[in-house]
């Protein structure tokens, strides 16, 4: 009895050693949803980034990090460059008067900074 509680300790240990490895670098299953496009859903609106580029905020030549200070994370990132134009797209997404809701606004960055902004 003594052998298989120490054996479960163990074993609860292992699991708990392994999930700090995986949070610290970055490494989530995609099951888990803790991603910075998970957080970014409940977090980020696009309709308020729409009204403020549309106010004058200009975006164009900031990093990734004040972007991020400004406006909050984007609802998705993609990676995969487009023909050496830019190396990396955030969506925001809007809802419209219906509550469906739409893409908006994509900035599209080259190193790490925003190349160019697109609104819909």
């Amino acid at each position: 009895m003594i052998t298989r509680f120490q054996d479960l300790i163990e074993k609860n240990l292992f699991l708990i050693a392994f999930l700090i490895f995986l949070v610290q670098f970055s490494i989530i299953p995609s099951g888990l949803n803790l991603s910075d496009s998970a957080h970014a859903a409940s977090n980020s609106s696009g309709n308020n980034v729409k009204r403020e580029i549309n106010t004058g905020l200009d975006l164009v030549g900031r990093s990734k990090t004040e972007v991020i200070q400004l406006i909050g994370p984007p609802k998705t990132k993609d990676k995969s460059p487009s023909k050496g134009r830019y190396n990396e797209k955030w969506t925001y997404s809007c809802e419209d008067k219906n509550g469906a809701k739409q893409n908006c606004v994509f900035l599209y960055f080259g190193a790490d900074q925003v190349k160019k902004v697109e609104v819909n």
